[in-house]
């Protein structure tokens, strides 16, 4: 009995971060002692491995058991550290060779029968485990769909301790759950927790022409969309078909999407990597932790939830200020930093924005049949409850109104979601193909990056002219209009292309959202 070692890994964030396991097996008084800032769960898994080690037929020695992990100065949290704390205890107890343990990392959490049940963060693992050079990472074998498809080395999955020893001790034994893997990749997959959104048909919505094509540029430029409306009118409705207009995944985007699923413990993992992009809808009562992430093991918010996907705000004003505000650095770049005592971890957070609001604290101010009832007082409190910097970061905004009976009646279907789509893809590929040519032949100014030709310059610099706009919003408004050039297959913005940018942009004046 001696010394024997293995590798597992903390997840903090949607990071895995690796940490070296030491066991050491001496005389002494029989008991397991866990060191390097333990956290309640691993600190248990002391005694969840002496249950399972004894109930696969290999029980620990009445032996004094020291176990660290290093480095000591990062918390340690979560059952995932319970099978490689079993395996470098193990082995520092003559169950296994301590040669074949050494460049082995392992996540999961032990059952007292000794089964193995999946751990958050697998993805993150698998990724991290690549990174460090090791010669195999062992799973639980729900995870090995997704984990096989994102690691750099050889992947085995087991359902218990006793497998997972069999794996270090036996190369045949590890070839013949390595081909059980292979055939579990073959069984068809069930829904994911993230991909349970019903996609629905934009042909559903009749009317609402300036709405869906609102929702088209978005789609194919990945703006940002405030709507304002009465209660009623389908700000909701319309918000969950975008989803059906978006282009599908692609590879990259899915394990982006699936690591942070898996690092919050909430994907099902038998599906393999995400194939839908995520909508997320939080309650307007949700807390700036609950939206930006963080706590105390710095967990993902709504906000990395919804990477690559549509964050759906409704009631965008009932909101609280200081969650609402915590909007800016994603709409900006993309990612959120989070600084805590623990640590600063970095989420990503690429997604599309679509707010939904009332224009009044009642929802009918402007109604054709309804009465507002908000003083004027409320109706202003209302709505500078949205700050101008938070506006200043969405692209467009669209007023819907409401039908009448006969104008519902007189519509007609809207077009399907699956042409919109298509639209959407092909302006994305042509945006693709003209940025690919713009590298070649070099950058100039925003405007020269964009292709505005000279009426659509001048009718922006009058624009700047009427300080309709500021530096932010000139940016911006030049990106939408170049959106409405590529779903035109233009190469050059037009004035047309232009207006209609502006008319998204400016409608924030005429509602007297600013």
């Amino acid at each position: 009995m001696g010394v024997a070692s293995t590798w597992g890994f903390t997840v903090v964030g949607v990071d895995a971060l690796p940490v070296h396991i030491e066991a050491h097996a001496r005389n002494g008084l029989p008991g397991v002692t866990i060191v390097g800032l333990p956290g309640a769960a691993v600190r248990e898994a002391r005694e969840r491995i002496r249950s399972a080690a004894a109930s696969s037929g290999l029980p620990l020695p009445t032996r004094r058991i020291t176990v660290n992990l290093s480095p000591g100065d990062i918390p340690k949290e979560g059952p995932g550290f319970d099978l490689p704390v079993a395996l470098a205890t193990l082995a520092a107890c003559d169950h296994l060779s301590p040669a074949g343990a050494r460049a082995v990392a392992a996540v999961g959490e032990l059952s007292l029968e000794g089964n193995l049940r999946p751990a958050r963060g697998a993805v993150s693992v698998a990724e991290a485990a690549g990174r460090l050079g090791l010669s195999l990472l062992i799973v639980p074998v729900e995870d090995l769909a997704a984990v096989s498809q994102v690691a750099d080395l050889p992947v085995v999955g087991v359902r218990t301790l006793g497998e997972a020893v069999l794996v270090l001790k036996e190369r045949t034994a590890r070839e013949r759950l390595q081909i059980r893997g292979k055939r579990w990749l073959r069984v068809r997959p069930k829904s994911a927790e993230g991909d349970t959104t019903p996609v629905e048909d934009m042909a559903q919505v009749y009317g609402r022409h300036q709405a869906k094509r609102a929702l088209e540029i978005v789609a194919a430029g990945g703006h940002h969309l405030l709507m304002i409306g009465a209660p009623g009118v389908g700000k909701t409705m319309l918000a969950r078909r975008l989803l059906g207009i978006l282009p599908p995944l692609d590879r990259t985007e899915a394990v982006e999407v699936t690591r942070i699923w898996s690092a919050t413990g909430l994907r099902d993992v038998h599906a393999g990597l995400a194939t839908a992009r995520p909508f997320r809808s939080p309650h307007h009562t949700a807390s700036r932790a609950a939206l930006v992430g963080g706590g105390v093991n710095l967990r993902p918010g709504e906000m990395s939830l919804a990477h690559r996907g549509v964050l759906f705000m409704d009631e965008l004003p009932e909101f609280a200020r200081d969650a609402l505000e915590a909007l800016r650095q994603p709409l900006e770049e993309g990612r959120m930093v989070i600084s805590r005592r623990a640590g600063t971890s970095v989420f990503p957070a690429e997604f599309t924005l679509v707010g939904a609001m009332n224009p009044c604290p009642c929802g009918y101010l402007g109604h054709p049949h309804k009465e507002c009832s908000c003083p004027a007082a409320a109706v202003h409190r209302y709505r500078t409850r949205v700050s101008g910097p938070l506006l200043d970061r969405i692209d467009a905004l669209v007023e819907i109104p409401p039908l009448s009976v006969a104008e519902l009646e007189a519509a007609e279907p809207g077009e399907a979601s699956a042409a919109i789509a298509k639209r959407v893809a092909t302006a994305r590929a042509f945006a693709d193909e003209r940025k690919a040519r713009r590298t070649r032949w070099g950058r100039g100014g925003i405007e020269e990056e964009n292709g505005l030709n000279g009426p659509a310059t001048r009718l922006l610099r009058k624009a700047l002219a009427g300080h309709h706009l500021g530096g932010r919003g000139y940016v911006r408004v030049v990106r939408l209009a170049r959106t409405v050039a590529d779903l035109e297959e233009s190469f050059q913005v037009q004035e047309e292309h232009l207006s209609e940018a502006l008319a998204l942009r400016l409608d924030q004046r005429r509602v007297g959202m600013r």
